[in-house]
Formats: C-alpha cells, structure tokens, sequence
C-alpha cells in the first residue's frame, strides 16, 4: 500500500513539475516576443526618423533650394526642330527646380518627334538645362497608294536610311529625292520604322547604285515596290530592270557587267530581269 502512495505521488509530482516548466517557458516566449516587437518598433521609428531627416536635408540642400531653380534651356538643333516646340514637347518651363527634372522622361518625349533622331539632355549646375538634338536626313519620299482609291490626306512622306517615317514639316517645300511608288497607305505612318522588306531593300539599292558608280546609267528618281518580293527601276534610256530584295549585292555586280557590255557594244538595255540566280534574261536594242 505505502508503495502505491509513493508511486502516485511521484505522479503528481512529475505533472506539476510538467506544468511548472511550460508555465515558465511561455513566460520566456511572451517576454522574448514582447522585446522583439519592441525592438522592431524602434527600428521601424528610427527608420523613419532617418527618412524624413535625410528628405529634409535633401529639400534644403536640392529639390527646394533656390540656387537650383532653372534659368536657362540651351537647346542645339542640328536641323530645323524650333526650340519652342522642344520646350513645348518637353514641357519644361523657366523657375523649375532644376534637380526634380527627370531628364529620362524629357529625352524619350522628344524622341516622339518623328524627325527627331537622338537626344542629349544634361543638366549644367547650377541652374542650365542642355538638350542637343539629332534630325533624321531622309533620303528618300514614300508615296503611298491609296486602298480605296480617296485622295490621301497625307501624300508623301520622307523616310531616312534606316527605315524611319516621317511626315514632310509644315510649309515644308518637298526635297528632290527619289521616289518609292506601290507603298500601301495602311504600312506608312508617321515616327515608325518600317519592316517592309521591299522598302528596306529599296532604300538599299538607293546606296548599292551610288557606291557602285551606277548613277549615270539608272533613273533614280523612282523605285517601285508594287510587288512582294521584287523591285522595278529604270535605266535613264527607259528601259526596265527587275531585282529581287534578297541578295542585291550579287545582283547590282551582274548588272554592272550587263551596262559595262552594253557600252562596248554601243547598245541600250530595254528589259534586264536579275531575279533568276542564273542566266538573266536581258533585252538590247541599238542606239
């Protein structure tokens, strides 16, 4: 009997001892999560502390020092952009504070000009914005065709040599450059670069003919790119020359040697088609 007593007191000894322990242990815990959460806070105000301390000195070293209030917009325009247009696009005006200026956002709103080609914006401390300006240089005009057969209300366009459209400036006399015919009016539009592989080439072949020494043979003043995957000039003696887009190199080289036997031989091209890899079907006739 005296043993079953000791056993079941060493029982209820062990639980309280049990109990004991996780009391004191969610003590610890509750204490430990008390001075974390403390310690969190002070961080947290301390952190806005040195927020709102660093803005301050900032506001008053910079964005709202007067010092830095903007005097003068230096604007470089290589081409004819008017500087009201770049301070109206850019819409920056004089008393700014010239340190809240994003010159990211300045420079990509004047990049939206179609004949814009690139931009420099930097700030000159204290108080001078510098913007240089780049025009595009067409070289040559699209004239689209019409879809519905309406007169267009924009009737040309110039292009530069990579590929940018763009629409001739207000009161603008039209440049003489050479013309590209067959150009639906839906792929032509104003700031965008075209991916038209007609265009493309035909503005390739425009530099091939100038480097190959072409000129005095090839009416330049007209490229037609009515049909996919070809072109059309003419020579200054009316006669026709077919290319293919592709491989335009090749093809201006056997041309070069087609013109070169015709001079030998005092004769004139009618008709030259240089879209087989061999065997060109060529056209002659006498002076």
């Amino acid at each position: 009997m005296a043993r079953r007593f000791n056993t079941v007191g060493r029982r209820r000894r062990n639980v309280l001892h049990v109990e004991v322990q996780k009391r004191s242990q969610s003590k610890k815990f509750y204490f430990r999560a008390m001075a974390v959460s403390v310690f969190v806070a002070l961080m947290i105000g301390l952190g806005f502390g040195v927020h709102y301390a660093c803005q301050s000195l900032l506001d008053g070293a910079f964005y709202k020092n007067k010092d830095f209030r903007l005097r003068t917009v230096d604007v470089q325009v290589q081409g004819s952009v008017s500087r009201s247009e770049v301070l109206r696009v850019a819409n920056i005006q004089v008393g700014q504070n010239i340190m809240t200026l994003n010159l990211e956002e300045i420079r990509q709103s004047l990049k939206q000009i179609s004949y814009v080609d690139t931009v420099r914006v930097e700030r000159v401390l204290p108080s001078r914005l510098k913007i240089t300006i780049d025009e595009r240089q067409p070289v040559a005009r699209i004239d689209p065709k019409s879809l519905d057969g309406n007169e267009l209300a924009q009737s040309t366009y110039y292009i530069d040599a990579e590929g940018y459209m763009m629409r001739p400036k207000p009161g603008e006399e039209l440049k003489l450059l050479p013309v590209i015919k067959g150009v639906p009016a839906d792929q032509v539009q104003d700031g965008q670069k075209t991916d038209r592989p007609e265009i493309l080439s035909a503005l390739n072949l425009l530099r091939l003919a100038d480097y190959a020494a072409l000129k005095g043979d090839l009416d330049l003043t007209q490229i037609g790119v009515d049909s996919k995957g070809y072109l059309v000039l003419n020579t200054r003696d009316q006669g026709s020359i077919h290319f293919r887009t592709n491989y335009l190199p090749e093809q201006v080289q056997r041309l070069k040697t087609i013109l070169e036997y015709a001079h030998s031989k005092g004769l004139v091209i009618r008709t030259v088609d240089l879209t087989p890899e061999r065997n060109v079907p060529v056209v002659f006739a006498n002076l």
